[in-house]
């Protein structure tokens, strides 16, 4: 008992005064424990906390014993540039533990992460990709529809007001059944699985926080100090399991293309491989997550923002009705691509609220790295919040306020930016990742989210419910989350939000 006093005490005056990191700012708990990340996982605020430990203690900030947080764009480019001398934190290997076996986002090895990545797109094909239009319009028309407590009544009266939160999830959830496993969730019209919604997010929630403390795995107490998270996490594999099993037994009987058949027939000849089994359910598994969570409450923040900003919404709805003359010419394509106001909004409401808002770790590899022209030693991670660099003034200026004009050229539009200054906003724009990790399925995102909102705004007038203050910051949650007009996000590493309460009116 005595011994392992000392040992504790002689670690934790270690980390606090003599470990390499020592010199940088930060919480003093989080000096010596990594509890300091757990708790705030559990919270759910860590994208918030980043913003403010680097307005308090500035651009680098110590909030582990081994972790760094950045914030500044040369940071960004320097920690995630493909040849930069890192890889992914061992925070990343939790999903190892469920899964078995990794898959892109958590693979540590750089050939094996390429050789991931190199299968996954010829999964992702440009005609592929093509190929999975029809889904998505499918169930767009319904999610449409379903904005109308009476599809058949085009009388112009306001309906019950909808949980855009919950609609949104149960679209891109169907999207992404679709897509991946040709196997429709039917959230939009069954509450059956709406369920797996909640699973989806505890699951991952869980994740969040166990990968911050590895170790616990490693001496099997999860189940005693995260019990209801593991559980959760259990309850996420298994419903990837149920998926691919069923995918698996339909194999030769779908004829479209679909994600999961795509990755099932793929072979990589620079490595004469293809995925096992184990691998393609892990794969699954992200992609459950990665394309549906992220684009749910992209264009739910957006719905949110143009409601809580009139002269954008005002805006908005003018450029699609003069854009397009009937409905079904609102598809992805050159038409919607014109659509430059729209796209503005949508990438402003991602860099309000981000769908992943916390940082996305990297380990300094044998030799160490040098970012931002400070030296880290190997073993060190670092990385830079999402959420934090988004509200970073130095590169957008106002940054709690919602300007869809700081995406646009002034040649184009009279209250646009230079080019030099959305370049800038560019550099430090991240919601589909940096370097290995970038999203490989952005054109389709922004197809998809375009898509919605544009059908929408033809479509529907819209409103806010009145009196509903869901999805507001307010006084009563802290001076963190006191903005009104910020919609309100929590970090289970990827999203997590309830509201807004939205009304419809047939035009």
């Amino acid at each position: 008992m005595a011994e392992g006093l000392f040992y504790m005490t002689t670690i934790i005056i270690y980390r606090i005064w003599f470990h390499p990191l020592a010199k940088y700012p930060g919480p003093f708990v989080a000096k010596f424990t990594d509890w300091y990340s757990v708790y705030h996982a559990f919270l759910g605020d860590r994208h918030i906390d980043f913003h403010q430990l680097h307005e308090k203690y500035g651009p680098t900030v110590r909030y582990g014993p081994h972790r760094i947080a950045m914030n500044s764009n040369t940071a960004l480019r320097e920690v995630y540039h493909v040849r930069s001398n890192s890889q992914k934190s061992q925070f990343f290997t939790v999903f190892q533990h469920f899964f078995k076996v990794n898959m892109i986002m958590t693979t540590l090895d750089h050939q094996e992460h390429a050789f991931k990545r190199r299968i996954a797109a010829q999964a992702l094909t440009p005609a592929a990709l093509k190929g999975m239009e029809p889904l998505i319009l499918r169930n767009t028309r319904i999610f449409c529809e379903k904005m109308l407590d009476n599809p058949d009544d085009k009388t112009k009266k306001w309906n019950s007001a909808r949980n855009m939160s919950d609609w949104c999830g149960w679209l891109v959830n169907d999207i992404m059944g679709d897509i991946t496993f040709h196997r429709n969730w039917n959230m939009l019209t069954s509450d059956e699985n709406r369920e797996l919604l909640k699973v989806l997010n505890q699951g991952v929630g869980g994740l969040n926080m166990m990968g911050h403390m590895p170790g616990v795995l490693k001496l099997q107490l999860d189940k005693i100090l995260f019990r209801s998270a593991t559980e959760s996490t259990y309850k996420y594999e298994r419903l990837t399991e149920e998926q691919t099993a069923w995918r698996f037994a339909q194999e030769g009987k779908i004829q479209e293309h679909d994600i999961f058949g795509g990755l099932m027939g793929a072979h990589d000849k620079e490595t004469n491989r293809s995925l096992t089994r184990e691998e393609l359910i892990a794969e699954a598994g992200l992609f459950i997550i990665a394309g549906s969570d992220t684009t749910g409450s992209a264009i739910t923040a957006t719905i949110f923002y143009l409601l809580h900003n009139p002269e954008c919404y005002a805006r908005c709805e003018k450029e699609v009705r003069e854009t397009f003359s009937d409905l079904e010419e609102i598809h992805g394509g050159e038409q919607l691509d014109t659509c430059q106001y729209l796209q503005a909004c949508i990438t402003e409401a991602m860099r309000m609220s981000p769908g992943v808002g916390g940082t996305l770790l990297r380990e300094a590899m044998k030799g160490g790295m040098t970012i931002d022209g400070t030296y880290f030693p190997e073993g060190t991670d670092v990385g830079v919040a999402n959420y934090a660099i988004h509200h970073n003034a130095d590169y957008y200026p106002e940054p709690f306020a919602f300007r869809p004009q700081r995406w646009l050229l002034s040649s184009q539009h009279k209250d646009g930016v230079s080019a030099e200054e959305i370049q800038l906003a560019k550099s430090a724009y991240t919601p589909f990742g940096v370097g290995r990790a970038s999203c490989m399925g952005q054109k389709l995102a922004y197809n998809e989210m375009m898509g919605v909102i544009g059908r929408l705004m033809f479509l529907y007038d819209m409103r806010l419910q009145p009196g509903s203050s869901l999805g507001e910051g307010g006084e009563h949650m802290g001076k963190n989350r006191s903005r009104k007009d910020e919609f309100q996000m929590w970090d289970v590493f990827v999203a997590s939000h309830q509201g807004p309460m939205v009304e419809f009116r047939p035009r």
